[in-house]
């Protein structure tokens, strides 16, 4: 979408309307109206030395508009805002600090495509000159916690240095109700450019979290912001020094063991977290069960000593089933059979416990319906009761609704019930 911005920010995209220069317009409370139809509309503004310029695109009356604002440096052609969505409802916010002047580009075009004939609406572009400085940065460190109050449309910079390879954790968390904080991050001092990680809503709550791998050596910039029109006090939180921990996709799992990972949006998703893992019993874990009585569970649940400042937005899910020449059959699933949002699946594998090649294929899946963070598993002794029945897949028999299941594999591969 914010490509699509960007795309529409250069002059021969907005060819087919004249650009209008507010300079040398009159306009007492700064409120300038127009309407956004298969074209952007284009203006463009000075910024006086000295001063901030809050820029908001609002769509008006019954408009259908969500507008997309982009603004443009006239003498080097660099974009320095982009906005969707970062005023109230659908209105689109930028605010800018000119120390020794500046003349603007300000596009506003729909977020969605439109036909030569078609139109979004009206909307008003409001303008707002602050005598304001720019905000200055207070140094962090790895480790450290940092107060502070934010008001509506205000930001806070923070500055920390690091090494090649850290990870960078850092946390945004609200001390009120008032305030919805955001994260951005950049590389190097001010924020130059496009910010190298976002984040708003990731650690818990409204609160923000921020996980990034420092590509190099150097100094980065942390930005505190509120969303939309919010404000109060916050905590910034940079958690200790670390290094990232690449996981397997696949790992192993013993009986009587609790297993620590991390589930994001997956390696090809440029995340540092696969979006899901699978585990195998280990050789102890098939003997220990060959030997007893076959019954076990697997519960995947947060943290049991969770890091409050770093919560898991994890919802747990659970899905049973064994490697084959085909590839992986699905058995059974669960999400939130544990307490809360925990999964569970309980099951008596005695029945396949004997039979070669079956617990030496046996996987369980761990995976997230929800957002991402840390999570934990665990195989044990026994059938735990499930707090609602499975959701089972149309490839297999339907099976009693009422926990506990006994699933009970046949010669051709189906699962039966005993």
């Amino acid at each position: 979408m914010l490509a699509g911005a960007a795309a529409l920010a250069l002059p021969g995209a907005a060819s087919a309307q004249e650009i209008r220069d507010l300079d040398n317009e009159a306009s007492v409370v700064r409120v300038f109206s127009d309407t956004v139809g298969s074209t952007p509309v284009v203006f463009t503004y000075t910024i006086p030395a000295g001063m901030t310029l809050t820029i908001d695109a609002v769509p008006t009356g019954e408009s259908e508009l969500d507008p997309v604002m982009t603004v443009v440096d006239l003498e080097t052609g660099e974009i320095i805002a982009e906005d969707d969505d970062g005023g109230d409802g659908l209105a689109s916010r930028a605010e800018i600090y000119s120390e020794f002047g500046q003349r603007i580009e300000i596009t506003v075009s729909a977020y969605g495509f439109l036909s030569e004939d078609e139109s979004y609406g009206p909307f008003e572009l409001r303008l707002r000159e602050s005598v304001r400085e720019p905000v200055k940065s207070r140094e962090v460190w790895f480790g450290s916690d940092t107060s502070g109050t934010l008001d509506a449309a205000g930001s806070h910079l923070f500055t920390i240095a690091g090494e090649e390879g850290q990870l960078l954790e850092v946390a945004l968390v609200a001390e009120d109700d008032w305030l919805d904080p955001m994260l951005e991050l950049y590389a190097g001092e001010g924020m130059a450019g496009e910010p190298v990680a976002s984040n708003d809503d990731g650690g818990g709550g409204l609160n923000s979290l921020i996980r990034y791998v420092l590509p190099e050596t150097g100094v980065y910039t942390i930005r505190a912001m509120p969303y939309g029109d919010s404000y109060g006090d916050y905590t910034l939180r940079v958690a200790e020094e670390s290094y990232p921990v690449l996981q397997s996709p696949v790992q192993m799992i013993g009986l009587g063991e609790r297993l620590g990972g991390r589930l994001g949006e997956g390696y090809e998703s440029g995340s540092l977290d696969p979006v899901e893992i699978s585990y195998e019993l280990t050789p102890e874990a098939i003997e220990a069960i060959r030997s007893g009585d076959g019954e076990v569970t697997f519960n995947m649940t947060t943290p049991l000593f969770e890091d409050e400042d770093f919560p898991s937005a994890i919802d747990a899910f659970l899905e049973l089933g064994f490697e084959t020449p085909l590839g992986f059959a699905s058995l059974m699933t669960d999400d939130d059979g544990g307490e809360g949002l925990n999964s569970r699946i309980a099951i008596d594998l005695s029945p396949v416990a004997d039979e070669p090649g079956w617990l030496e294929n046996l996987r369980v899946k761990a995976s997230t319906i929800g957002g991402g963070g840390q999570y934990e598993i665990e195989l044990v002794e026994g059938m735990q009761p499930v707090e609602q029945p499975y959701s089972e897949l149309e490839e297999f028999e339907e099976i009693e609704p009422a926990p506990p299941i006994r699933a009970v594999p046949d010669a051709d591969g189906d699962s039966g019930e005993e």
